[in-house]
């Protein structure tokens, strides 16, 4: 029995929607999982941007919890929040030709021969940028997170 073009693309339309319910559910079910707080100011920060995971996470002694997040045309980014919904931290992927020049300098340096697989833009609640670059070596990753001066962060030696 031959199926035609038409109806394969109606099966394939529904499988994806399906799909993208069920990952929007369990999306949902996660978020319902933490303090509501942290939950809504997580919905928040979203805004139009799609939800993709949500993780629990230390920050120091403290629990964040963040979402990884992306919109069509924007760099991917992931927002932290505390359990009562204040904002930890704000991360956006840059290109190395957008970052300030000593950064960029510290982190080619610091690859030692290295990929260099992406650079976060970090801001802080408190107001610091730092900026963490994940290299990849032998299957091995490694992030390291760089001050604005390009100084590796103290707690990264």
């Amino acid at each position: 029995m031959k199926l035609h073009p038409i109806a394969l693309t109606l099966a394939a339309s529904l499988l994806t929607a399906l799909t993208l319910r069920a990952d929007d559910a369990a999306i949902a079910a996660k978020l319902a999982k933490i303090p509501p707080a942290a939950a809504e100011a997580l919905k928040k920060a979203a805004c139009t941007a799609k939800i993709e995971k949500v993780n629990i996470e230390k920050d120091g002694k403290v629990t964040v919890y963040e979402v990884e997040l992306s919109e069509a045309g924007q760099p991917a980014r992931e927002v932290s929040v505390t359990a009562d919904g204040k904002i930890n931290a704000e991360e956006e992927t840059m290109p190395l030709d957008k970052l300030p020049e000593a950064v960029r300098k510290a982190i080619e340096a610091g690859a030692k021969g290295a990929k260099i697989e992406r650079v976060n833009r970090i801001k802080r609640a408190s107001g610091a940028v730092t900026y963490e670059a994940s290299y990849v070596s032998k299957g091995k990753k490694t992030d390291v997170e760089y001050l604005e001066d390009g100084k590796v962060k103290p707690e990264e030696k």
